[in-house]
């Protein structure tokens, strides 16, 4: 089996990052919206994309089918993040279960203020950009 289709395979690091901007731009409306449980789930979204494009891209395999971006960030072969990144991850983790589903702790509706909210939103702006940068590196 060649490389060429190995990497075949599986999704190419582009559709990540395509999938990762649409959520990005959703969680954007969302928050202008003021639909700031939605955006928290839309964050969360665009970073788990982002980290499934650079295990694609770093670990040359399809990333796991699971949601817990801690576990993907600190999979990433040859990655060491940065300490922001890896409390943004911390922050943005629970919110694939939180912003979706009643019950979930930790759940309270409330707690998806405007500020939370933009916070969130910042915190995924960064990481997609430390993504995305790390992404140009291994590229070059």
């Amino acid at each position: 089996m060649t490389e060429q289709s190995v990497k075949a395979t599986y999704l190419p690091v582009h559709i990540w990052l395509t999938y990762g901007e649409k959520d990005l731009e959703a969680a954007r409306t969302l928050y202008r919206a003021g639909h700031y449980m939605a955006c928290a789930f839309h964050c969360h979204q665009v970073v788990e994309k982002a980290l499934k494009a650079l295990w694609t891209e770093l670990n040359e395999e399809e990333p796991p089918r699971i949601h817990n971006l801690r576990l993907l960030l600190t999979h990433l072969n040859g990655c060491a993040p940065p300490e922001h990144v890896v409390e943004a991850v911390l922050e943005l983790n629970p919110h694939y279960v939180t912003a979706r589903m009643p019950g979930w702790p930790p759940h309270d509706i409330d707690m998806y203020t405007h500020t939370y909210a933009r916070k969130l939103l910042q915190l995924t702006e960064d990481t997609w950009t430390w993504c995305l940068q790390t992404l140009n590196s291994t590229n070059n």
